[in-house]
């Protein structure tokens, strides 16, 4: 039997999130054992702080991007993994052009917390990253000829956090927060399809410009709840693993999305500078009409993300 590229995907995230999992059940059976018997998991007072601690967190993220979207009732599939960049010749994968800003801040009080993260991108699809699932007559993806998807998204998040657990000693100490929050989502796709000249666009909902029809979403923007949980666990001082997971939309805003991210963070000596390390993955499942005016997104972005923190 032979996989798809998007099954391949589906099983590394899968994977991904099984380490998560995993992960928590190391940290927690690991900071039991250090505890005296009878103890259990008794709350930690943290070292007390003189007032909010601030952290400010430019990063880069290199995602790939995995799933279906429907343009004006044109659904389309998007296999594009970060890495084909650089083998773009034997994959058939063709990124045009890429641009991003990302942005993350927290503010914590005691046991308080208060986040916000911004992503946006812009990215240019074409080659075999995409292909068209449901063709009609005389109607196709042309990517060879440039034809394919342009995405832009931007996403908004913020949320509160509480600290609920602490245990462990003061070198080294695990943290399990409670998370709650919303996260905006703004979202634009035009799909480019090669077209024969006799097809009639305007029965479709679509526009011709030279050879191509191109399916525009217009502007497609919602707002999801959502609730999770991170684990952050001191491996010494300036040494932290972190793990967070979270899931939300429930119908309010798109049917699903989640998010799972694993990382590292550790001090540069002597300066108030945080490096981070880690992999995220960001996945949503939203729709909007029927028939030609059918938009609709389901797609993961997942990849390594890289970042610098500023905190005082």
């Amino acid at each position: 039997m032979q996989l798809r590229r998007g099954d391949l995907t589906k099983a590394a995230v899968y994977a991904a999130a099984s380490v998560v999992f995993c992960g928590l059940n190391w940290i927690f059976t690991s900071q039991a054992a250090d505890l005296p018997p009878g103890d259990g998991y008794a709350y930690v007072t943290p070292v007390a702080q003189s007032g909010w601690e601030f952290r400010v967190t430019p990063y880069a993220w290199a995602p790939s991007v995995n799933g279906d979207v429907t343009v004006r009732g044109q659904t389309a599939e998007i296999d594009m993994s970060f890495w084909d960049l650089f083998d773009s010749s034997s994959s058939g994968a063709e990124l045009d052009s890429l641009a991003a800003l990302m942005g993350y801040v927290e503010a914590r009080n005691g046991r308080w917390g208060i986040y916000g993260d911004v992503v946006w991108g812009k990215f240019d699809f074409s080659g075999d990253t995409v292909k068209q699932r449901n063709p009609i007559a005389n109607l196709n993806v042309s990517a060879r000829a440039k034809a394919g998807l342009d995405y832009e998204i931007t996403m908004a998040e913020s949320g509160l956090a509480y600290e609920i657990a602490r245990w462990g000693e003061t070198s080294s100490s695990t943290a399990l927060d409670l998370l709650g929050g919303a996260r905006y989502w703004n979202q634009e796709l035009d799909l480019s399809l090669a077209v024969d000249a006799s097809v009639d666009l305007g029965k479709l909902g679509l526009e011709r410009s030279r050879s191509f029809a191109v399916a525009r979403s217009g502007t497609l923007d919602w707002v999801d709840p959502f609730v999770g949980a991170r684990v952050r666990h001191e491996l010494a001082p300036g040494s932290e693993l972190q793990l967070l997971g979270d899931i939300g939309g429930f119908g309010v805003g798109s049917d699903l999305t989640w998010q799972l991210f694993a990382g590292y963070g550790f001090d540069f000596w002597q300066s108030n500078l945080h490096g981070l390390i880690g992999y995220r993955a960001l996945a949503v499942d939203y729709s909007q009409g029927s028939g030609a005016k059918e938009n609709n997104l389901d797609l993961i972005l997942h990849g390594p993300v890289v970042g610098l923190s500023f905190q005082w």
